[in-house]
């Protein structure tokens, strides 16, 4: 039964980091793995309450800096507010249409296209110039990116301390 429980606690370990490169929260998938792993362990497991709270840390940062880092390269870009909104509504939308239509690849591709898309959209709308919207769309298309990166960098930093810690 152990075997059985340390092979699903490191599935979903894996599927934390599958969640954060189709632009999930994955990161907290990876928490709350680990707060279930400490749990059932009774904190014997290595993992203690100091740790979870470092992982809580390292969680919000990556979804604090992800979501920032769309807002601020969107502005620093050129863009309006309203960019900085299409940028979020897009990529928000564009990620439940990418699932519906693709599974899994889908969610990703979507937010991205639908960050630069939705950025691009309101702030032509707001300012009628095409350049410029043009801008605010890459600006959001690499904060996306960016913010994806880091996401995922933070997974991978978690599972490796999290699995240092139990093995």
């Amino acid at each position: 039964m152990q075997v059985f429980g340390f092979i699903l606690f490191c599935l979903v370990l894996i599927l934390g980091v599958v969640a954060t490169l189709l632009g999930f929260p994955g990161t907290f998938l990876i928490f709350c793995d680990a707060l279930i792993y400490a749990l059932v362990t009774r904190f014997r497991g290595g993992i203690t309450v100091k740790f979870l709270l470092l992982l809580l840390v390292i969680t919000l940062f990556a979804e604090l800096v992800e979501f920032l880092l769309g807002t601020f390269t969107t502005l620093k870009f050129g863009a309006s507010r309203w960019g900085v909104l299409g940028t979020l509504a897009g990529g928000i939308l564009g990620a439940a249409w990418g699932s519906a239509a693709i599974p899994l690849v889908g969610t990703l591709i979507g937010a991205i296209g639908g960050a630069f898309l939705g950025a691009f959209l309101l702030e032509y709308l707001h300012r009628e110039d095409h350049a410029l919207a043009a801008r605010a769309g890459f600006g959001a298309f690499v904060g996306k990116i960016l913010g994806m990166t880091l996401t995922l960098s933070c997974s991978i930093a978690m599972i490796a301390l999290i699995l240092i810690r139990v093995i």
